[in-house]
């Protein structure tokens, strides 16, 4: 019992003293604690080395940096909610991905990518996906796997059409897709009845397709054609 009563005061002492870090030096003399870790406009070439130390991480921010490669041992912190890559260099996101299998955040905008790994539909608690601004010009197959999706921005790519399985993302509350090359994407509307928001602008659909989609979404849903 005494054994027990240790250990437990040990656990709410370790978890109370973590905190947000900025500074990566700071963070490595606990790496145990670091529940947050924002290294946003750092000018970071890479992955900092020792980041598979903060094995309690569920927050990582590295946005505005000059990361080229994601190093897959970030993919071990299997605690990670919450990962922003926005404003990098970043040309492919590795299959490893599929191990943060906690993630409900996740933001790649404005990098270089062209296209996403079959393997993020094994992101099952993801909720919110920002990939726009990239070069991407068709999603995996399965899309329509990540069931939990609520946010997807995925503007400003080459995109040309949208997966058959999209039409599994019911949850759907929220769905930018403006300035790409879609032609045709009233066919998997129908089911999303959660839909609040549908950004369509500077595409190529005519004006047969634009009268399927209103009548596609819901009545509630907001489409901005400008």
């Amino acid at each position: 019992m005494k054994k027990t009563i240790t250990l437990l005061c040990l656990f709410i002492s370790t978890f109370s003293n973590a905190q947000e870090f900025t500074s990566l030096e700071e963070a490595l003399k606990d790496p145990s604690t670091v529940i947050e870790l924002d290294l946003s406009e750092q000018g970071l070439n890479e992955i900092p080395k020792g980041i598979e130390l903060f094995i309690n991480l569920k927050k990582l921010n590295l946005k505005k940096n000059n990361i080229q490669e994601i190093d897959t041992l970030l993919f071990s912190l299997k605690n990670l909610e919450y990962v922003n890559f926005s404003r990098n260099s970043i040309h492919k996101l590795p299959k490893q991905i599929a191990y943060l299998t906690n993630l409900s955040y996740l933001s790649l905008s404005y990098n270089n990518l062209t296209e996403l790994p079959d393997a993020i539909i094994e992101l099952e608690n993801l909720e919110r996906l920002y990939i726009q601004r990239n070069k991407i010009t068709e999603l995996p197959i399965d899309f329509g796997e990540l069931k939990q999706l609520r946010k997807l921005y995925a503007s400003h790519n080459i995109l040309a059409f949208l997966p058959a399985s999209f039409n599994n993302l019911t949850k759907l509350q929220a769905l930018k897709l403006h300035k790409n090359n879609l032609y045709k994407i009233s066919d998997v509307l129908i089911p999303l009845k959660n839909l609040q928001l549908l950004k369509l602008n500077d595409n190529q659909f005519d004006d047969y397709e634009k009268g399927k989609i209103k009548l596609r979404t819901p009545r509630k849903c907001k489409i901005e054609w400008e």
